[in-house]
């Protein structure tokens, strides 16, 4: 319950046998003064601080870079205002409880539908909760997104990503990696 909430950063503390207790509620008091600069601007958006911070924490896992999280998170955006489903390996991952860098994932996970896999066709909004404690960067693109129509993006297994408008456009994108060897292939 907890995941999203805790800001990532270096803290001090006096000594190491800080208790647990005094850690999480600095993490969380961290995570407060962060969104207190951006209140106001959550406040006038469509998403309440746990959906900003849900949709955040998918940015993150998304985009590798400020630029691809803007990018990441209008795609998104432009996704739910237009009834869609976000199709994000990284929360089908995070449903099928495996690290990203293990291995790709399963036609089964992929279809396995939960309240994380966006990838389900059905699943037409956020999932019930974070799925990782996003940066600054990626809570600030999700409520300064990219203003672009974009509806697709792909990212290289080097992390870099590619937006396109259309789902041709994705599709000879996504050849166009499976050619290079930089596409991940699902068994």
């Amino acid at each position: 319950p907890l995941e999203g909430y805790l800001f990532p950063d270096t803290y001090a503390f006096l000594n190491k046998d800080v208790d647990v207790k005094t850690i999480v509620e600095t993490m969380l008091d961290e995570t407060g003064e962060k969104l207190e600069e951006y209140k106001e601007s959550i406040e006038k958006s469509k998403y309440s601080v746990h959906k900003t911070l849900t949709l955040a924490s998918i940015v993150e896992l998304e985009g590798a870079s400020a630029n691809d999280r803007a990018g990441v998170a209008g795609v998104f955006h432009n996704r739910l205002k237009d009834g869609w489903t976000l199709g994000s390996d990284v929360t089908t991952y995070y449903a099928a409880k495996i690290d990203m860098g293990d291995r790709d994932l399963y036609k089964s996970e992929l279809n396995d539908c939960n309240n994380y896999n966006t990838r389900c066709s059905s699943f037409k909004s956020l999932p019930i909760s974070p799925i990782c404690n996003p940066s600054m960067e990626s809570i600030i693109a999700v409520l300064e997104p990219t203003n672009e129509d974009y509806l697709y993006f792909v990212a290289d297994k080097n992390g870099k990503t590619y937006f396109t408008y259309t789902y041709p456009e994705h599709l000879a994108k996504r050849d166009e990696l499976i050619e290079a060897g930089l596409w991940y292939t699902y068994n």
